[in-house]
């Protein structure tokens, strides 16, 4: 006959292995499953192309400028079919993507959100501003062309990461330096 700690560390250690068990199934049957595809619509409105200082030495005004691109976009988006039981949040961002003389392949986020419910998963912005600073290493924007696409990741509560790309504008060629920043 068995004493009691041993029976109880029994039922738990079964207890762990179905719950664990059933984890598993959720991450494979959330993998396998495939994603829907939600609908996206990015349209880039004005687009300035400014010079100002940047980093640390930002008040160092013996340092070269750099150029910033400063842009205003349009964004319809309907993220509802990524929601289901398994789907804890979006994180959603719009990305400009680019090619330079150095460089192949240049992405950099210019507006992201977090998405943690299916009520809030429909995007309708207008003449938004880009979130954050767009700057390229190479420090000069004019001439280069750049396609902005909505990327999301998904975060599941048990499971695996998965991504995507929903929408991409029309192809945006970026002017000359306007103003002073």
């Amino acid at each position: 006959m068995h004493n009691l700690q041993q029976r109880v560390n029994a039922v738990f250690a079964f207890a762990v292995s179905v719950f664990f068990s059933l984890l598993a199934a959720v991450a494979l049957l959330s993998y396998i499953s495939p994603l829907p595809q939600p609908t996206a619509e990015v349209m880039i409105g004005k687009v300035q192309v400014v010079t100002g200082r940047y980093g640390a030495d930002h008040f160092d005004y013996g340092k070269r400028t750099n150029e910033f691109a400063v842009l205003s976009f349009n964004l319809n988006a309907d993220l509802q079919p990524l929601f289901n039981w398994n789907t804890k949040q979006l994180f959603v961002s719009l990305v400009a993507e680019y090619e330079t003389t150095t460089h192949n392949h240049n992405q950099v986020v210019v507006w992201d959100a977090i998405i943690d419910d299916k009520r809030n998963a429909v995007l309708k912005l207008r003449e938004r501003r880009n979130k954050y600073t767009l700057i390229d290493f190479s420090t000069k924007w004019e001439g280069l062309a750049a396609n902005f696409s909505l990327h999301y990741d998904l975060t599941p509560y048990v499971g695996v990461l998965r991504n995507g790309v929903v929408g991409t504008s029309k192809t945006v060629h970026f002017p000359a330096v306007e103003a002073r920043r």
